[in-house]
């Protein structure tokens, strides 16, 4: 035997249609929001109903997760990994749809919850096979379908702007002031108020968590912007450093010799675990936050000179710079929006295939990717550089000015001081500084993934962790090894900064590719030549630094890589002239297909219902009965119907001002059939149930 739950009723006529429209603003397609939006209203305008089963609900629900499947991998074709999800979620009310449309043209006010669990539909099978008690549970799919609009607007490109919040609390008090608070008895400006104060919270706490996220963390999320001005590092935390074995980029051969390192950004200025980037002053003599110019506008007199082609952009930095006795290299892998395009420090030129590129004046390349993935082509040379000399900055303490690749943090001096007399790293050239100090750590130091707390007495002064370092525990990875040297060269009077990307450490054998992984990200300093007057990369780290760093791969690891190069090497092929209309062609045929069989099914199997049985679709809609009529004449005897209270034993209380009591009896059975037992008679309980209602109105109102 099957039991029913009483299902909670929908939400309210234009709710579901105003709040489309909400979602269409805050994904940026309102027309989308729109057409959704009068496609989900008019089903209370028009009389064409359908009569779908649990079959049509299984096949709704069915296309529409496969929908999502594949709105999933063609977003995934056109973004980055770190927005394809919730690029996808935020199309899931178009998603879907099929569900919404089977609700709001169908005969029937719910759908079973079976519909979404095959656990659940077998049950129910068995338990009428058997004969078994079941609890049936019936939903109102359109509240389901109102999360589903919220949630996905949250995660739109305009979820950010101030109208957000509110209008998200008015379309909740909406729902919810039909449906549970007057049923609780909760007043609605109360709930209101309550909406409001959340609302105002969610939105103050959104804004907080943001700017502490952008002030915390400036280098492990936010803009790339960011990440370009400032790096966190991982000196001074406790434990073992753990990086993914993920392939980040790829190196294809296309002529001579693989560069050694590929720089992702370059930092001048050590801010207790931290490197920024200190810029120069502009004309007024102004600090400057962000000097990325558009490679278009770069003169002759700058580093870079700009040569214009129709299909690509290409940057050079001599007059040879393309020239075709270089090396040069093919870089591949996905750009996050804003992304850093990691390039050696000596690269002369990069061709790729419409893309938007920026520098800075450290050398670091931006690029406003149009496609998820980069397809560059590098040529490079150790006599070119993409960084700008060393220059003065108004100091903060003093207004003097200094070069912020000198600088030596104040609580770091004294330490760097006397290992730098030691090593007599004042004396010689450069190169001479450098083997001193690369002598130095491969005699005295180790290259440790693993950091331990110092020894009891050891200890330095507040945030002295390259003292430490360098006279105490002699321990650490590379961030360690670069920023130590940056200072120890300082000292000796040579500018240098602090450079982050990946070492070229790992080749694939059977492609010849050279392989970049999270653990092959590495830390090294650029020196200032000034003989030469270029900057070149001094790596003092150990070498055996990247036997150490790589670890025992997982067996599906190389599963994993061939996916990886798979994805990447189809996407650059769509992204090639012509590929795009291929692949959408074969991916929407199937579709297409399906949608016109759909199409022509629903035409065949409409049905226009007359002017009473609309009514009665109507009734059912707003969850009213013909009994609904008796309210008003009845409260005028029993007062004002109790927020909460069901009307059957409400108007049950009549029973003693009527002359019989049969009718009143049969008609709240009646009603309760009409609301919670989809297996009844709907039209002919109508119209028996509109009957009796006619006649107890009748009585009730000569009886007051």
């Amino acid at each position: 035997m099957t039991k029913n739950r009483q299902p909670v009723p929908g939400p309210p006529r234009l709710l579901l249609g105003i709040s489309l429209l909400f979602w269409g603003g805050m994904i940026g397609h309102p027309l989308i929001g729109l057409l959704l939006a009068l496609a989900t209203e008019a089903s209370h305008w028009t009389r064409i109903r359908w009569d779908f089963g649990d079959q049509a609900y299984y096949r709704a629900w069915h296309g529409s997760v496969l929908l999502v499947f594949f709105a999933g991998v063609l977003v995934w074709m056109n973004s980055s990994n770190f927005t394809a999800f919730p690029t996808t979620i935020s199309w899931l009310p178009a998603l879907f749809f099929p569900l919404q449309f089977v609700q709001a043209y169908g005969m029937r006010r719910t759908m079973p919850l079976a519909t979404f669990s095959l656990f659940v539909r077998k049950r129910r099978e068995h338990a009428r096979r058997h004969g078994l008690p079941f609890r049936d549970i019936q939903i109102a799919f359109g509240n389901v379908y109102f999360v589903i609009i919220m949630v996905s607007s949250a995660l739109g490109t305009h979820a950010k702007t101030p109208v957000f919040f509110p209008c998200v609390t008015l379309l909740v008090f909406w729902l919810f002031h039909r449906q549970l608070l007057l049923r609780r008895g909760v007043a609605p400006a109360a709930a209101l108020l309550m909406l409001c104060l959340a609302a105002a919270f969610g939105f103050v706490g959104d804004r907080i968590m943001e700017n502490l996220y952008q002030r915390l963390l400036p280098g492990y999320g936010g803009s790339q912007l960011s990440f370009a001005r400032q790096n966190r590092t991982s000196i001074g935390e406790l434990g073992e450093i753990k990086q993914s074995p993920n392939i980040v980029w790829r190196i294809q051969p296309v002529s001579g010799s693989f560069p050694r390192l590929i720089r992702v950004a370059s930092y001048n200025t050590y801010l207790n675990t931290y490197w920024r980037a200190e810029l120069p002053l502009d004309s007024d003599g102004k600090r400057v936050v962000n000097d990325f110019v558009e490679l278009d506008f770069i003169g002759i007199e700058d580093p870079f000179r700009v040569t214009a082609r129709k299909d690509a952009e290409t940057f050079l930095s001599g007059d040879d710079a393309a020239a075709e006795r270089l090396p040069r290299f093919t870089l591949r892998g996905a750009l996050a929006q804003k992304d850093l395009l990691p390039i050696p420090a000596d690269a002369g030129s990069v061709v790729i295939p419409a893309q938007n590129l920026e520098i800075n004046s450290l050398g670091t390349v931006r690029i406003d990717p149009k496609h998820p993935i980069a397809n560059a082509t590098i040529l490079w040379d150790p006599k070119f550089d993409t960084g700008k000399p060393p220059w003065e900055v108004r100091g903060q303490k003093d207004g003097v000015m200094e070069s912020p690749d000198l600088e030596i943090p104040d609580h770091e001096r004294e330490a760097i001081q006397r290992v730098a007399r030691e090593l007599r790293l004042h004396e010689g050239s450069l190169i001479d500084k450098i083997n001193r100090l690369r002598n130095h750590y491969l005699q005295h130091f180790t290259y440790t993934r693993y950091q331990h707390r110092p020894k009891p007495g050891t200890e330095q002064g507040r945030d002295q962790f390259i003292s430490l370092f360098l006279e105490h525990s002699k321990r650490g990875h590379c961030e360690y090894f670069a920023t130590a040297s940056a200072m120890l060269l300082r000292e000796a009077g040579v500018p240098t900064r602090y450079a982050t990307g990946f070492a070229v450490v790992e080749f694939d054998r059977s492609s010849g590719e050279a392989l970049l992984r999270g653990t092959h990200a590495h830390a090294w300093c650029e020196a200032w030549d000034a003989e030469r007057e270029t900057w070149i990369d001094v790596d003092l780290t150990p070498p055996d630094w990247t036997g150490l760093e790589t670890p025992r791969m997982p067996p599906w690891q190389d599963l994993l890589d061939r996916w990886h190069m798979l994805r990447d090497d189809l996407l650059v092929w769509r992204s090639q002239p012509g590929n795009l209309a291929i692949a959408l062609t074969i991916i929407f045929i199937p579709f297409l297909l399906g949608a016109l069989l759909v199409a022509k099914r629903l035409w065949k199997s409409k049905r226009h219902l007359g002017p009473a049985a609309a009514k009665r679709i109507r009734q059912a809609e707003e969850n009213v009965t013909p009994l609904s009529a008796l309210e008003k004449p009845a409260s005028r005897i029993l007062g004002p119907k109790p927020p909460g209270m069901p009307l059957g034993p409400w108007l049950l209380q009549l029973l003693p001002e009527l002359s019989e009591s049969d009718p009143l009896r049969e008609a709240v059975t009646l009603h309760r059939a009409l609301r919670f037992d989809p297996d009844a008679d709907a039209e002919g309980l109508t119209e028996r149930l509109g009957q009796l209602a006619d006649r107890l109105k009748q009585e009730l109102k000569k009886g007051s």
